[in-house]
């Protein structure tokens, strides 16, 4: 069972500006990851802009709301 450094969609849209790209080392340098652990995202609050969010793993909840606001999802091996 893998563990997951998480990261809901409220702590993303409060850091990041539209149009930003969101991966593991953007979140560990906003500090809202800490370790080197693969990341998943999850679905708490909104995200009213387009962002391209790079993570090991998304809730499809997460994924859709990302989707909606124009924004992209990429899976990191």
């Amino acid at each position: 069972r893998t563990e997951y450094e998480v990261v809901n969609l409220d702590q993303i849209e409060a850091r990041f500006d539209t149009g930003a790209t969101v991966s593991p080392d953007t979140l560990r340098a906003a500090g809202l990851v800490n370790s080197r652990q693969p990341v998943k995202v999850l679905a708490r609050g909104e995200v009213p802009k387009a962002l391209t969010v790079q993570a090991h793993k998304f809730s499809g909840k997460a994924a859709e709301k990302i989707a909606a606001a124009g924004g992209t999802t990429e899976v990191l091996q």
